[in-house]
């Protein structure tokens, strides 16, 4: 795994992470959203009613899922990295044609570089 930083931008300050630090903590989210979700369906009340998951489950989903989370950080990196490079292209196109009407909006398939959660 790389060091590569991810800048996250809270109300008041900028934090550097590591991207393995970062896709550590999406995994941690991930986990909580997956139990919130499951005691939605059991019709279970996480705040009042005597229930808690194992940290070690916790872990253990996060030791799984990090290689993966990782690649997703890549790739949602790299889509909006795509993003910008064809609003780049779209003005470089729109500045070099002479009839601004006849300029296509292009956009290519990047349906498989979103992030699946």
């Amino acid at each position: 795994m790389n060091n590569e930083f991810v800048t996250v931008k809270s109300k008041e300050k900028e934090f550097q992470l590591k991207k393995i630090e970062y896709a550590r903590w999406l995994c941690l989210i991930e986990a909580i959203d997956v139990v919130q979700r499951k005691a939605e369906e059991l019709k279970s009340d996480m705040i009042n009613d005597d229930f808690w998951v194992k940290p070690l489950a916790f872990q253990k989903y996060i030791d799984q899922r990090l290689e993966t989370m990782v690649l997703d950080v890549d790739r949602e990196e790299f889509n909006m990295s795509m993003t910008a490079a064809i609003e780049a292209n779209k003005v470089v196109s729109s500045i070099e044609e002479e009839d601004e009407n006849e300029v296509e909006d292009v956009e290519p398939d990047v349906s498989d570089l979103e992030l699946v959660h």
